[in-house]
């Protein structure tokens, strides 16, 4: 599992044109658009090839020598969220939208007639909202795609598509009538949850993309993909949290400005049914008996974080900059219910000195992590802008 053939034609070809169709890249709807947008935003302006990167650490200066030409980008997504933000605003993606809605009676009752105890939703609801949306979506792509097509051969250029999460299924099938090679992401539980409806467009990707190989693992045991390639969740360090010495800084006026620092602080951010949720109902209570002087500092938006207010030993406070969260606590604590992609958040923790503890499955079992105590710190990984 690694490089896929696509990268010496890409080498070799008079433009590359990445087409990326998909329901959501910016506005995000959490980290796995942020990493997509940082990746995308990366091969658009020079680099290297993956092959050809230098060594890269964080916040560290890196050779510009041996650079390619960025690539074109364009975005094919839905406006219901809104207008671009900051994350992709004044950068090289061009943006076409389609104007329906990305929920729907069945996705909202799906969300209505969820698990109780887990808070995963209706899996039968979900899956009509899913067919449904994806062929709608599939079909306000192919005139999209048909013009693009057009114009490649006119150019000469490479048509390469990209798609994960709710869409891929419909962009994936229009990749496919219209001949244009494509990548998956896989990110989370989605395709797992709903294997009959997301297996055509994995088994007929160019390559299936994940963020380790642990998680690799585990979609080639479910589906026979053609080929796997671990693509590291890119982060802009520099553009987010500036210098290492600027990094520094807020850590360590973070850990200075705490009134108690007797009091292990564990932070969790983002909360959702794969995330833990139902793990925290129970971790909660239990760390309440079991470790009484613990704190849990829970991050995020919507009704999960909000179903876990209730305990004494947490404390909800909404959406937060990460360099917040990380400036202060003791402990990084991140899980998952069954799907291991590897978390960007667990970076992020890393390079601010934060320990992460997380769960043996996925990438989180096979990457790179080196052990410290009974916690783990990992390494780091990926520059974003690299050329794969």
């Amino acid at each position: 599992m690694g490089r896929f053939d696509v990268v010496e034609v890409c080498r070799s070809t008079m433009g590359v044109r990445i087409l990326a169709a998909l329901r959501d890249l910016d506005p995000p709807a959490g980290g796995a658009e942020m990493s997509l947008a940082t990746l995308l935003k990366g091969v658009s302006v020079q680099g290297h090839f993956a092959e050809d990167a230098p060594d890269y650490i964080p916040l560290e200066p890196s050779e510009e020598s041996g650079t390619v030409d960025g690539w074109t980008v364009k975005v094919f997504q839905s406006s219901d969220r809104g207008d671009v933000t900051s994350l992709t605003e004044g950068s090289q993606l061009e943006r076409d939208v389609c104007t329906f809605a990305v929920e729907d009676l069945w996705s909202g009752l799906a969300w209505r007639l969820r698990n109780r105890s887990s808070g995963r939703p209706n899996i039968g609801f979900q899956r009509r909202h899913l067919r449904g949306v994806n062929r709608k979506f599939s079909k306000w792509f192919q005139g999209c795609l048909e013009r693009e097509v057009e114009l490649a051969k006119a150019s000469g250029d490479l048509l390469l598509g990209i798609t994960q999460l709710h869409w891929s299924a419909g962009a994936a099938r229009t990749f496919q009538k219209y001949r244009v090679p494509y990548l998956v992401f896989v990110r989370d539980e989605l395709q797992f949850d709903h294997p009959d409806l997301y297996k055509s467009s994995l088994v007929n990707a160019t390559a299936v993309c994940g963020a380790g190989q642990g998680l690799l693992k585990q979609i080639s045991d479910v589906f026979p993909i053609q080929k796997g390639a671990h693509v590291p969740l890119p982060v802009d360090y520099a553009g987010r949290f500036g210098t290492a010495e600027e990094v520094a800084r807020i850590r360590e006026q973070g850990l200075a400005s705490r009134t108690d620092s007797d009091v292990p602080r564990i932070a969790i951010i983002g909360v959702t049914p794969e995330k833990g949720y139902g793990f925290y109902q129970r971790l909660l209570p239990y760390m309440a008996e079991a470790w009484p002087e613990a704190h849990f500092d829970i991050y995020g938006g919507g009704g999960y974080v909000e179903g876990l207010a209730g305990f004494e030993n947490a404390t909800c406070h909404g959406h937060t900059p990460v360099s917040e969260v990380f400036a202060n606590c003791d402990v990084h604590l991140l899980t998952v219910r069954s799907t291991g992609s590897w978390g960007r958040v667990i970076n992020e923790a890393g390079l601010f000195g934060v320990p992460s503890v997380s769960v043996n499955i996925g990438a989180q079992a096979r990457s790179g992590w080196k052990r410290v105590g009974s916690l783990f710190r990992p390494k780091p990984i990926c520059k974003p802008g690299v050329k794969h």
